[in-house]
Parts: structure tokens; sequence; C-alpha cells
């Protein structure tokens, strides 16, 4: 798939081209345990996934979004060694920046391989970012952002969708968007909404923050209270002059399977 390659190396070189205004890197570590006793197995300490985006100005308030996903999957102590890795689906977006608003439209690549952890791994880290690591995949997002500031304090709300259509597995690069155009057409495709809010107290170069997450799949069968989940995340980070360090803890409320959630995460304004 030359196309496929050819957008991956894009996005690589992407910081090299032009004078990139923000460079985010995410490292998140999913906890959970399958199985019980002898036979209880657990993910490595370097079982994670990992998030980089490029955020380029373009014209005015609009600015340029790559995003390059990456997991790297270990189960141990189960009957059974598990160890692999993978590239996700690349994202490429626009993003209208303002003030106290953001618009942002986006497409996935589905470069994501097929039945491997490590895809499992970057599925559960993010709960807004499933779409990352899910294979023969072309997920169209919208997502819409706000702002509210009050003294120290200011609270996100933020809410989109996202359609989800899935690819044959051996289509080739020239056929995706014909067949996504046609599956479009047909209404064959996923519908999920996000929503949340996070909250924000920022009373100087130290910031302290907690986020409420939910994603429903609208489409589904059964009623918006059964399809829906949702998480809890706290956050701190400070500022470093163009540099922002910051930690997550994450708490799911639905999900059988994820414990919890640690991440890391670097920002750099250029």
């Amino acid at each position: 798939m030359k196309i496929a390659r050819c957008a991956v190396l894009f996005l690589l070189l992407l910081p090299a081209l032009l004078a990139a205004q923000t460079l985010k890197l995410e490292v998140l570590k999913p906890q959970f345990k399958f199985g019980s006793g002898t036979a209880k197995a657990e993910p490595s300490t370097f079982t994670t996934a990992w998030f980089f985006t490029v955020d380029l100005p373009v014209w005015g308030k609009l600015n340029l979004v790559a995003q390059l996903p990456f997991a790297l999957g270990k189960l141990e102590g189960g009957t059974v060694p598990v160890e692999d890795q993978t590239i996700g689906n690349p994202a490429v977006g626009l993003r209208f920046k303002h003030e106290s608003l953001d618009l942002e439209v986006s497409l996935r690549l589905p470069l994501a391989k097929e039945g491997n952890f490590a895809g499992f791994i970057g599925s559960i880290a993010d709960l807004d970012r499933q779409e990352a690591f899910v294979p023969n995949l072309v997920p169209l997002a919208g997502m819409v952002r706000s702002k509210i500031a009050i003294s120290k304090f200011n609270i996100r709300p933020y809410g989109g969708v996202t359609v989800n259509v899935f690819t044959d597995n051996k289509v080739d690069s020239l056929n995706i968007v014909k067949q996504v155009f046609k599956k479009l057409k047909l209404n064959d495709f996923e519908m999920h909404v996000l929503y949340g809010a996070e909250g924000w107290w920022v009373p100087g170069k130290f910031n302290l923050g907690a986020a409420f997450n939910g994603r429903g799949w609208i489409t589904s069968n059964g009623n918006f209270r059964q399809s829906a989940i949702h998480q809890m995340t706290f956050r701190a980070r400070h500022q470093f002059g163009n540099f922002t360090p910051g930690i997550l803890f994450r708490l799911p409320f639905d999900d059988l399977i994820l414990d919890n959630v640690l991440g890391v995460d670097m920002q750099l304004e250029l």
C-alpha cells in the first residue's frame, strides 16, 4: 500500500518540513488482569499506547493537526506468552482555534494490523480514540470544544460524533475512498457520540484538572444507556516556559476489563 506508507512517512517528517506550532507526546498505560490464581496474566511495565501529535498553523486561526499512534503489548504470567507491537491508524484533520471555541474535523487512515495484543492495548487506553487501533476502519470525526473561564478556574465542555466505516481487509489504497463513499451512501456505518467536560484550576504555572468523559454507540440495537460507557480522569501539569509536562490517572465506570489507566504527556510550543 504505497499511499499508506507515504502517509506515515509524511506524518513522521511533518515537524521537519514545517515550523510546528505545537508538538505533543502522550504515553498511556492501561492496567488490568486476566484469570485468577497461578493463571493470572497482566500487562508488562512497558505495555503502553503512544500518541504523537503535530499542530501546525495553516491560515489565520485554522490549523492542520496530524497524529501518529503506536502501541506496545506484552502479557506476562499467563499460560501463553504474548508480545507484539503495532502502528495504529494515523489521523489528519483541520482545527479552527479560537480563545473560547475549537472546531475540529478529522479522519484516520486504515493502517492498524489485525489480531494483535498491542492493538487491543491501544483501543482500551483512551475512550475518545478507540478508533486509532481498530483494523480495517476509516473513522470520520467532528468535535466541538468550548472554554468557560471563571477567575482561576476554567471549564471545557465538548461534544462530537465519529462515523466509523469498515473496509474490506484486502482492499487496496486506491479503492478505499470509493468504498467509504459507497458505504456512507448506503448508510453502512457505525455512529458514536463523544461528550464530556474538563475542569481546571489554574492559579499559576502548576495546574490541576479533572474530566468526565462519555461515549455512546447510537446506531446499536440496544438503548443508549446500555451502549454508553464513561470514565473519570484526574490530571496535573506544570509549565516550564514553552514546555509543559503532565500526568494523569483515569478510572472507568463501566468497563469490566480495564482497572485504570496511568499516563504522562509532554507538550512543546514553538
